[in-house]
């Protein structure tokens, strides 16, 4: 669904655009979501920040979270629990959309551009650092602090890639294996909890 989604939203863009990157965006979009700060914090990091707070105490205190958890363990338990499948898959799905908007504003707001290839690879480093923070592909398994730290992983990959001087295409590469291996960790793991 993800990446089904991406290709249909990148293709829309493409062709909205006819692949010309958007310019003239009015600058308080910079100045506000991009660059500006708020109490000393600069306002996209307070945006992660609410956007990881909401998320703590959706999925932990809340019916909706465990529903969440239920639901993409085994859909069918779930249904046969009194758990209401469709409502719960719509809301993710839903609020994953939302946070991908919110994200889409906030780099177009740091880049000053409306570039339908802009964050091309961010769904390939969002599942590596889920994968990588332990959510298992499989679903019903996975924490939100976990996450942070794959995702903080990758950046710190990332950016060691930047500063030894590996290429963009060369970075893609690597992402791809730290995403296979991260992958193959996750069978093995779930395979030794179907032998205990």
């Amino acid at each position: 669904m993800t990446l089904g989604m991406q290709s249909v939203g990148f293709g829309i863009a493409l062709f909205l655009t006819a692949g010309v990157p958007v310019s003239n965006l009015p600058d308080a979009l910079g100045d506000t979501f991009g660059f500006g700060v708020l109490l000393g914090v600069p306002v996209p990091i307070l945006m992660m920040l609410s956007i990881l707070a909401v998320m703590f105490v959706l999925l932990n205190y809340s019916a909706w979270g465990r529903h969440l958890y239920a639901v993409s363990s085994n859909p069918k338990a779930a249904l046969l629990s009194g758990i209401e499948v469709k409502p719960i898959l719509i809301s993710a799905y839903v609020l994953c959309a939302l946070i991908a908007g919110i994200s889409g504003l906030l780099l177009k707001a740091r880049t000053a551009s409306g570039d339908a290839n802009l964050g091309g690879s961010m769904a390939l480093e969002s599942i590596a650092a889920c994968v990588i923070g332990g959510v298992s592909l499989r679903g019903g398994i996975g924490r939100l602090g976990n996450v942070v730290l794959g995702a903080i992983f990758i950046g710190l990959v990332q950016n060691g890639m930047n500063l030894a001087q590996i290429g963009s295409y060369l970075q893609i590469v690597v992402l791809g294996m730290l995403l296979i291996v991260a992958v193959v960790f996750d069978r093995i793991r779930q395979k030794r909890l179907y032998r205990l």
